[in-house]
Formats: C-alpha cells, structure tokens, sequence
C-alpha cells in the first residue's frame, strides 16, 4: 500500500518585521518530524517561505496532508494557508503546530483538522495514521534526545541556497526569564544530545553540503559546560574545519578555558540576550545577571577575538527615554559587533503576557506586530509612541553610516600598525565581515521606515483619544509629530 504524501510549511511573518523576512533558516521541528516520516516510507516534502523568498500558493501543492508551523509572527499567515488547504483540498488533514499553536490552539481549531501541542516527534506517524479522534492533540516531551535521527536535510525545498546550517542539540531552559516562551514549550529540565551525537549531525550535515558554517539554535547552548568541553575536544581532536555561532548567556565569559576552547574548535560569534544594562529591569525580567556582569563577558569574550550579537529589550515598566539613550551608547562604548533593539513582546503564554492581559493593558492581538519592533501594550514610564520611535532611533545611530565609515577607517588603520610590528594576532581580530553587517542593518532600518511611520499614527490616535477622553496627558513625551 503506497505511503501518504505529506508537506511540512514553515510560513514567513508579515513584512512588518524587519528581520524575519531575511532570516533564511530553517526551524529544526519540521526537519525532525519529516525525517522521522520520510524513514518511515511516506513521501515529505519541506517548504519555508523564507528560504523560497516568496509566498506559497496553495493550488501549487498537493499532499495528503498538510503540516503547518504557527509562530506568533506568523500566526495570521498561517491560519489563513491552513484555511486555504481545506476549502482547496476537502479530502486532505491539515494539521498546524509550532510556539503559538501550542499556546493558543483554539484560533486553529476551525480550519485544521488537528492542533497538536508541544513536541510532536513521539506521535507524528500515529497523526499521520489517523489514530488520534481528538481535534487538540497534546504531544509529550521526549526524553532521550539521543533517539531522535539524523536530520535529513534533502527534505528541505532549496536547501542548496543555505549558506549557514543550522543543529538543535538540546530542549528546555533551566531559567525562567519573564518573557521567554521556551520553558512552557520545552520545560525548565535541560534535555540534550550527547558531544558523540552533536558531531555526528555535523557530518551529516558536512556531508549533505559540503559546507562548514553552522548556528546552534539551542536557547542556552553551553549550559552543560562538560558536554561543551567534550564537544570541543572531538572537533578539535577529528581537525573538523568548521566555523560556528551559538546562543549562550553572558556567564559563559566566566570560564576562560572554556571560551577559549571554543574558540579553537571553530567558535566565531555568540548571539547574548543581555536585555538591559539597568540592574533593576534585569531584576524584573528574571535574568539572573547584573550590568557589572554584561561588561566582564563582553571585555572577555573580545579578547578571544569572538564576533558579539547583543540583544536588548526596551519597554519594560522601569524603561525610560533615558534608559534607551544609554544603552545604545554602551553598546558602542562597549564595541559590541552588532546589536537588535528589541520591544518588550508579551508572547501567549509567558509571564509578561499574563500580567499584562490580567491589567488590561494590551492594545491588540493583532499578531503581524508581535515581532518585538513595535510596542502592542500600555507603557508605564514612555508612551508607546516615543517607545517604538526611540527603539528606531537606537538602531539608526548605533547602525550610522557615519560611524561605520569611522570604525572601517580606525581598524584599517589598526591593522596597518599592528602588521609593521608584526602582531598579526592583534590584526587578526579585526573583522571586516562585521562593517559590512552593520551596513547591511542599517538598509533594511532605513527599509522600513514607512511601516514604522505606520504604526505611529496608529499609537498616537490611541493617545490623543486617551487625552480627550480623561483630559489627563499621561505622558510628557506626548506631541503632535507622527513621523520618524
């Protein structure tokens, strides 16, 4: 009896972010689920319309049944294909799945067949099989990662277009930061592939492209530092010439031996949630870490020549004008590499949207703005207005041409004096790749300008009516500008 067809969709969030339009990397959840299915007989097909560049249209494919990821940023598309599939293709199952699904499953009940919630790799086939009645379907977090195969990234529509492939070694967050969905999906018990394991998906995937540059998508990749260090002794031991990126916290500068390790096992830039420099919001959103903190790995981690994407929130209840101001300017005082200037982002299901839901303080649950660059809550300190305005305004300055230009001449300058005395592990640490990152950030900032202007309009309607309403200017940043 010949297998079903089944087509995995990652769907692309709306053009009002900037960033995740150009994020071309696939999410690990379908790469498993169709790998498990593909071994199993039955024919798999994965699409991201990210890495297509386009959108899909739904009378292009057909399939027996159809698997929709549902990200809160993608939410809207998602719902709307899902809806499509079932009007186009009557005798087909849509099943939808991913973050926001799995935290909000009631806005997909009415145009999939299934909802399934949380990790799906233990009954995908039973799913497939049709041996599951109910229309939510909660999936059970697996316990041994090790059982999990080799993910087969032929699967993948495009593949070949990657420049960068991505590996999943471990599941849940033993923290528990106020606006993190990670530990309602994965839990706070830190699962994770063995060293022998991770390498082993490094070949695979070295195998597949020939390729050597990989991004660990893991929430805290290092935070069993031993598995790191055996890690890092095998690739080093096997001479694998690789280069990588990982998202870690910014204790990890804390062991040198490790870094430094790292470092010589291919490690080339950290992606580092410092989120604020302001002891008292790190405090409220449960990091666990002080500025003082955040100054030491940055100082650390540059030492060993390792790129730094730093991350940071605005909009937190103690955030101020001030506070914004002063952290763009640390972020260059520091010579953190690049930078995202995030908005606070009440995600479904954490903390932060619960106490903001409970005090009636969200705007909307339009979900193409929760991308985390436009404020959807009521403020307390900054009205949301000069929030979304002055987070514009952090990457325009720290993203300037002017300073780019500066920065390009300074290290072309530091590279000819360090090469005359021979220190050429000084010159080394420059990295031109950096320049053309920031220039490349500042043109999509400058990009989307308009949906930003957008939005404004939008906040400052809901302010002027507040004003007119209670007679009361809450905040004094309030004025009459609309635009940027």
């Amino acid at each position: 009896m010949k297998k079903k067809s089944v087509v995995f969709i990652e769907t692309t969030g709306n053009r009002t972010n900037v960033f995740d339009n150009y994020m071309r990397l696939p999410l690990m959840g379908s790469l498993y689920l169709g790998t498990i299915l593909h071994n199993q007989g039955y024919d798999v097909r994965i699409f991201n319309e990210n890495i297509l560049g386009r959108e899909i249209d739904p009378f292009e494919i057909q399939a027996d049944v159809f698997c929709i990821t549902a990200l809160t940023i993608s939410a809207n598309r998602a719902k709307l294909l899902a809806s499509q599939f079932k009007k186009i293709y009557p005798d087909s199952k849509v099943i939808v799945g991913g973050i926001h699904a799995s935290l909000l499953p009631e806005e997909f009940t009415d145009v999939a067949d299934h909802v399934v919630l949380g990790e799906a790799e233990e009954i995908i086939v039973d799913i497939i099989e049709n041996k599951f009645d109910d229309k939510i379907i909660n999936g059970s977090r697996i316990a041994d990662l090790e059982k999990l195969p080799v993910v087969n990234y032929g699967l993948l529509e495009d593949v070949e277009t990657l420049y960068i492939m991505p590996i999943m070694t471990s599941r849940g967050c033993p923290f528990d930061c106020s606006f993190c969905t990670v530990t309602k999906i994965f839990g706070r018990k830190f699962r994770m592939q063995s060293a022998k394991r991770i390498v082993e998906e490094i070949e695979n995937a070295i195998g597949f492209f020939n390729k050597n540059e990989f991004f660990f998508y893991d929430d805290n990749f290092t935070a069993d530092k031993a598995r790191i260090h055996e890690l890092c002794d095998i690739i080093i031991a096997k001479k694998l010439d690789i280069i990588w990126g990982a998202q870690v916290r910014a204790d990890l500068a804390k062991d040198s031996e490790l870094v430094k390790k790292m470092t010589k096992a291919g490690l080339k830039g950290l992606y580092i949630g410092f989120e604020s420099i302001d002891d008292e919001i790190l405090k409220a959103l449960h990091k666990s870490q002080t500025r003082s903190d955040i100054e030491s790995a940055i100082k650390q981690f540059h030492e060993y020549g390792v790129h730094i994407h730093g991350m940071f929130i605005f909009g937190e209840d103690h955030d101020t004008v001030e506070n914004i101001s002063n952290t763009v300017d640390f972020a260059i005082k520091n010579e953190i590499d690049t930078v995202q200037f995030m908005i606070l982002t009440p995600f479904p299901g954490t903390q932060c949207y619960e106490q903001l839901e409970k005090e009636n303080r969200l705007f909307h649950k339009d979900w193409d703005y929760y991308n985390g660059m436009f404020a959807v809550f009521q403020t307390k300190k900054i009205s949301p207005a000069k929030l979304t305005k002055e987070t514009y305004r952090a990457y325009r300055k720290f993203y300037s041409l002017r300073r780019t230009l500066l920065d390009s001449l300074s290290m072309a300058f530091n590279v000819f004096i360090n090469a005359l005395v021979w220190n050429f592990k000084e010159a080394n640490r420059y990295n031109i790749k950096n320049l053309f990152l920031r220039v490349g950030a500042k043109t999509l900032v400058v990009k989307y300008s308009d949906i930003y202007n957008s939005y404004l309009k939008y906040l400052r309607d809901i302010e002027r009516r507040a004003v007119l309403k209670t007679g009361v200017r809450k905040f004094q940043d309030y004025s009459k500008s609309d635009s940027l």
